[in-house]
């Protein structure tokens, strides 16, 4: 019963941490900054997914975690959503330094969010649950209109800075990856 519960627990607590985190630490001490990191302040790879540029960033990518959850619910058991958020945080701090050298700093969990949709689309592709495909192909779409637009949109203005589309389509890739892994992220068949 409390393995149900877990994945609930976890988004509290991810919630609660960020926002915990975005009134007590300036954003400049957790964010992505590529000549810190290159100084030496690597954890600045996985934080700066907890760094936002201002309370509606916060606010959307919070909100885009409970979606996910309630979307993904039965997958996100046990320790499994923090694991993933973890490998996804990773992938896309450590995608964005390689990938992207023009990138000097980076805040939010948007990427990571992206790969967790991905991960859960292929999860319901799994278990029969056709409407895995349309998510993917909804996402597919979707990034695509991110990169047309070249990260400008009304969710710019509203967060204070560019969309960072590279991070999103690393972090797609890194959920593609983590989804077709038949390896301990994957349990029994959940219940119907």
């Amino acid at each position: 019963m409390l393995s149900d519960k877990s994945g609930l627990l976890w988004v509290i607590t991810l919630s609660l941490t960020s926002l915990l985190l975005f009134f007590t630490v300036p954003n400049l001490q957790l964010s992505f900054d590529r000549p810190l990191i290159a100084g030496g302040e690597g954890w600045r790879i996985i934080t700066g997914n907890l760094a936002h540029t201002n309370l509606w960033h916060l606010l959307l990518n919070l909100s885009g975690l409970w979606v996910l959850y309630s979307l993904f619910r039965e997958y996100l058991t046990g320790c499994r959503l923090p694991l993933l958020l973890l490998l996804l945080g990773a992938a896309v701090g450590l995608g964005i330094w390689w990938w992207c050298p023009q990138t000097q700093w980076y805040m939010g969990l948007s990427g990571a969010l992206h790969g967790l949709f991905v991960w859960g689309a292929l999860q319901d592709i799994r278990y029969r649950r056709y409407s895995g495909w349309l998510m993917l192909a909804g996402v597919a779409i979707k990034l695509g209109v991110d990169f047309y637009s070249a990260g400008e949109s009304p969710v710019s203005a509203l967060i204070g800075a560019r969309v960072h589309i590279e991070s999103h389509l690393i972090g797609s890739g890194a959920g593609l990856l983590l989804g077709l892994l038949p390896i301990t992220l994957r349990e029994p068949a959940p219940k119907e």
